[in-house]
């Protein structure tokens, strides 16, 4: 694992650690290069930042949303963002997480936008991780965010209570009922620790109906806020 060191001076606590980490992956952004954006506020403030990069250096560049979110920000920000069957490749894809580890294994609830975070990320030649520090711990452990098609939400519930996942279905707080992915699914919240992250991705993505869960294994590289530096966490 390599890891680097970068500082800066950063006046805002609460803000500093997310906001260092998007400027950080701001130097991984070419021009004329297609980009993954992510959802969630992390991916929020990265799309604001790059959408400054990119009109004052001038840069051309085409933008992936994961989300109705992200694409209305991105484009009030000026930035141009296609679907994704109108590009063949997506060069680096820029997303938050809720947990991650230094083997970089991260969980990540998608706000609704799940499966299209997985897609778009899963696509991109590289998949960059922006964190605070403390989204970073030892073992992967947390809410699990599977999306499934809302006819068969029962069944995958029966499923993953078979193996003795405690899990339930996500229900709206400003409306009567599930919450409703963008991609017009449900969400199942399943509570678990992963020891073996590849496996468990692969057993939650084999049960019928089930869509995209939030166990990310194909993380390229991270980078992490804290306080006045960032850490960058890269695979070998």
């Amino acid at each position: 694992m390599k890891v680097a060191f970068l500082f800066y001076s950063m006046e805002d606590p609460n803000y500093a650690e997310k906001e260092g980490a998007a400027r950080e992956a701001l130097k991984f952004i070419k021009n004329k290069m297609i980009v993954g954006l992510g959802t969630g506020s992390t991916a929020r403030i990265f799309i604001s930042l790059l959408a400054e990069r990119a009109k004052a250096e001038k840069l051309s560049l085409t933008c992936v949303s994961t989300s109705f979110d992200s694409r209305k920000l991105a484009l009030e920000k000026g930035l141009k963002v296609v679907e994704l069957d109108q590009v063949e490749k997506i060069d680096v894809a820029i997303d938050g997480a809720d947990v991650i580890t230094e083997e970089l294994y991260c969980l990540k609830g998608g706000g609704g936008a799940l499966a299209r975070e997985k897609v778009v990320g899963y696509f991109a030649e590289e998949l960059i991780i922006l964190v605070d520090s403390a989204k970073v711990k030892e073992e992967l452990s947390g809410n699990v965010t599977i999306e499934v098609m809302p006819f068969a939400y029962s069944t995958v519930l029966r499923e993953l209570r078979k193996k003795g996942i405690h899990c339930e279905l996500r229900h709206g707080t400003g409306k009567c009922g599930p919450v409703v992915s963008d991609n017009n699914n449900y969400i199942i919240d399943a509570r678990m620790t992963i020891d073996e992250p590849d496996e468990m991705e692969s057993a939650i993505n084999n049960i019928p109906c089930v869509v995209a869960n939030g166990i990310f294994t194909k993380v390229s590289r991270c980078i992490i806020g804290k306080k006045d530096q960032v850490r960058i966490l890269t695979k070998e």
